[in-house]
């Protein structure tokens, strides 16, 4: 519980609760990562009542909701299921850092008219008497009854409404493939260059460090991703993951970068304001890959302080055209369809795109892509050829050959 509303301020995620309870007319519940029930909005219904004094405990109900939430969050949206009572309800997962702090409970409900043989397989199974019976099936009749498209409406509801909470779940997984996608890079830079001698070795670091300074300078943000990426595999073949040292020279380089982007014309203040900040986060990170991820973030960060006009204007079309990627990438997209949608000229966003996220559209749309196929395949047993439909490729060949050039490995390799 101190988790959960350590992250969400506690009045806030109350109100949400009780707004979707007085729209839906249903009862709400907030359950903490081992089920138990924190609050309520709705009035629990007298057949439910009926069914928890007379026949279940309290702890069935609490076990099948903590079991629902626990889809919910290997899912990774809301999820319908149907209790031990057989009423309909909606979960929905709290998550932040790949832990389960909560889960949305709504319901219960039903998706059809109620007729007999649902009591009578419940009368049947627990030996119920017949005046319980009779008075079960009249407050049954009392059940609101949902469509299973207006059920879906609402969890997608529930999903706009709850996941920016914890809007960082989105972001995770676009750090995550980001990581990928830089460590990769990494690897060609150390694959190339391996066997290079060690005094070689270090020219070429200098060299790619002043590279890294030149792109800063000049605004060339997919250039300097470019050089780090390079200067970092240099730096590996050089040194090895010795963390300290790789450290060392991660906050030397932040430094000069930070003195560039003053150069370049970036607000003094702004930018050694950001120093410490900068400085403090390198010293936390505990890994390589980590380390070259804020590093990554540094180097953009500061060339979005030496600012191009061209490129903040460019940032609201691009973010709609992310979020129309993150809803729609199982579906074929082109930059004809993103310009058509976003009501723009093709070459123009493409233009825009690319400088924005220092990748092409197509590079980014396979990526993002790639990185929903790795959750399907770590996470579920589905076919292979099944993931590559589901996250937007015809065929299992051409999904196979993305998957290995953008992560190095095939998904057979990947699942072991």
């Amino acid at each position: 519980m101190d988790a959960l509303y350590a992250l969400i301020s506690k009045e806030r995620l109350s109100r949400r609760l009780a707004e979707l309870s007085q729209c839906l007319n249903l009862p709400t519940r907030l359950l903490d990562a081992q089920g138990k029930q924190l609050e309520q909005h709705g009035e629990t219904g007298v057949y439910c009542k009926l069914l928890k004094t007379k026949v279940f405990c309290e702890n069935d109900c609490t076990q099948a909701h903590l079991k629902a939430g626990r889809i919910a969050y290997e899912l990774g949206e809301s999820y319908v299921f149907s209790c031990h009572a057989e009423l309909n309800h909606i979960a929905f997962s709290l998550v932040s850092r790949k832990q389960l702090l909560g889960t949305v409970i709504v319901g219960p409900f039903l998706m059809d008219v109620p007729d007999s043989t649902l009591l009578s397989g419940l009368a049947d199974r627990h030996h119920l008497p017949p005046s319980l019976c009779l008075d079960l099936y009249d407050e049954l009749q009392k059940l609101p009854v949902i469509s299973p498209s207006r059920v879906h409406s609402i969890s997608s509801l529930m999903d706009d409404l709850f996941a920016p909470l914890l809007s960082d779940a989105r972001l995770l997984m676009q750090e995550r493939q980001e990581k990928l996608y830089q460590q990769s890079v990494i690897n060609e830079t150390v694959q190339h260059y391996k066997g290079t001698r060690t005094d070689s070795m270090c020219t070429q670091i200098y060299r790619k460090e002043c590279d890294l300074l030149g792109k800063v300078k000049q605004c060339d943000i997919r250039g300097a991703r470019q050089v780090l990426n390079e200067l970092l595999g240099f730096v590996l073949l050089a040194q090895g993951q010795d963390l300290q040292w790789i450290r060392t020279r991660a906050c030397e380089l932040t430094v000069l970068l930070s003195r560039i982007a003053i150069e370049g014309g970036a607000p003094p203040d702004r930018i050694l304001a950001l120093n410490p900040r900068y400085l403090e986060r390198l010293q936390k990170d505990e890994s390589y890959e980590d380390l070259c991820f804020s590093l990554k973030e540094i180097v953009e960060n500061f060339v979005g302080a030496i600012s191009l006009p061209e490129t903040a204007q460019a940032r609201p079309v691009v973010r709609r055209a992310v979020e129309y990627i993150a809803d729609h990438f199982d579906q074929p997209l082109s930059i004809q369809s993103l310009a058509d949608e976003l009501g723009i000229s093709p070459s123009y966003f493409s233009s825009l795109f690319s400088k924005c996220m220092g990748v092409g559209f197509h590079e980014y749309l396979t990526r993002f892509r790639m990185e929903e196929a790795r959750q399907l395949l770590t996470a579920t047993r589905y076919p292979i050829n099944q993931i590559a439909v589901t996250v937007g490729y015809a065929d299992q060949s051409s999904f196979t050959k993305a998957f290995k050039r953008v992560t190095g490995i095939t998904p057979y390799q990947l699942r072991g």
